[in-house]
């Protein structure tokens, strides 16, 4: 961890606090003369969710609204403006908010707030993946429509196709064949995650068992102690980021204390280890530069979402490589993490110019066509790899994304 100037001041810090079993981010403004001031807190679960136990205090009016907030926030963060919006007569969001502490206390629920005219009022909401089950979630037919349309690994593939083993769930089938491929994706890049993060990926840290650790080691070809890690993993992040304990590690990445240090204005997300290693140069002119190994791994989603809490004008820059699985990869990072990357380092002159491309292939064919017709900054290089056929790997342009970062930042 480095930063830029030891003399600048800290702009925003963000405070745990655990209260009426409540866990409270907090992001305050910091302020000499005056009371720190508040920004915005996220509301999040501190213990087991029960929402039955919640559901049958409730009146039957307020339960069904209840349900509802819960059915609105499953697999993304919702805005509570847009339920606002399609309240309809039989839905009172005023009522609703009035049991939100409620909800996140028992029911899975992740709120976030901001302070506006001396009070919070909810932003966003989502519901804790353990929620599912309880909302019906699972469903054979979309399982295996979801994973066929996600893996991309032949071997994976077919065990697809040839079917779930002898009493395993459909929801341990799907956490399975996403871990094994997760895991061959973390490995390719260098990395072995620790059992709780690979299991973060998927489902909640603790969603291991006997029964899928077998199952994981037979599809990756790989025994599960040599597939994970049995000690914690630091990510790789440079620049004007104060933490206490002098490095994030993933499994603390939640509740570590964070604070950014003078004005940093961009965050650079790199994919590649080996040009994340080369555009470092970069936090000594007061970027911050995290690597982002394939994925994106949850605890790296994690840092990000904070780091956007800390300063929402961060500018947030997408360099990944210039193929299907990078256009994916920045797009999830998006959904999960709640932030807009600009595609600085994913655009079609820097496809163009590449001195080295690669001819695409079978799944790269299908991902475009899965990602095609969606209006954000990534569709110009989508586009592009469709029509010329071709991909470029990210650590052959290190040199020209190095300078266009350098420009795009202000940092020369």
């Amino acid at each position: 961890m480095s930063c830029t100037s030891a003399s600048r001041s800290i702009l925003r810090s963000e405070r745990l606090i655990d209260a009426d079993g409540l866990r409270y981010r907090l992001v305050v403004e910091e302020r000499t003369r005056y009371p720190d001031k508040p920004v915005a807190r996220e509301r999040i679960p501190a213990g087991g969710a029960d929402p039955d136990q919640l559901l049958v205090q409730l009146s039957p009016e307020r339960a069904e609204m209840a349900r509802r907030v819960l059915r609105e926030g499953a697999h993304r963060w919702r805005r509570w403006s847009t339920l606002r919006r399609h309240a309809g007569r039989s839905f009172s969001p005023f009522a609703v908010e009035e049991v939100l502490d409620d909800l996140v206390r028992h029911a899975g629920l992740h709120v976030h707030d901001r302070f506006r005219n001396g009070g919070w009022l909810p932003e966003r909401f989502r519901v804790d993946e353990s929620i599912w089950p309880w909302l019906g979630i699972v469903d054979p037919e979309t399982v295996i429509a979801a994973l066929r349309s996600d893996l991309t690994r032949p071997k994976l593939l077919a065990e697809l196709h040839g079917g779930r083993p002898p009493r395993m769930d459909y929801r341990s089938f799907d956490f399975c064949l996403r871990a094994a491929e997760r895991a061959l994706d973390l490995r390719e890049h260098g990395i072995r995650p620790s059992s709780r993060e690979l299991a973060g990926l998927i489902d909640h840290t603790k969603a291991w068992t006997e029964q899928r650790r077998d199952y994981v080691s037979h599809l990756t070809g790989v025994p599960f102690r040599e597939l994970v890690a049995e000690t914690d993993r630091q990510l790789a992040i440079k620049g004007p980021l104060h933490v206490p304990d002098g490095g994030v590690w993933a499994s603390t990445v939640q509740s570590i204390p964070l604070a950014l240090e003078g004005t940093p204005r961009d965050v650079v997300l790199v994919e590649n280890k080996q040009t994340f290693e080369h555009i470092l140069q970069l936090s000594e002119h007061g970027v911050l530069v995290l690597w982002v190994p394939g994925g994106p791994p949850p605890a790296e989603v994690e840092l990000t979402r904070r780091l956007h809490g800390l300063e929402p004008a961060l500018r947030f820059h997408a360099c990944f490589d210039l193929d299907p699985a990078g256009i994916r990869i920045a797009r999830l990072l998006e959904k999960k993490a709640g932030v807009t990357l600009a595609p600085t380092g994913m655009i079609p002159d820097l496809l163009a110019d590449a001195p080295r491309k690669l001819p695409l292939q079978e799944w790269d064919y299908l991902e475009l066509a899965r990602q095609s017709d969606r209006p954000d900054g990534f569709e110009p290089l989508r586009s592009s790899l469709a029509s010329g056929r071709i991909k470029v790997e990210q650590e052959t342009i290190q040199r020209s994304l190095y300078n266009r970062l350098l420009a795009t930042t202000g940092s020369s």
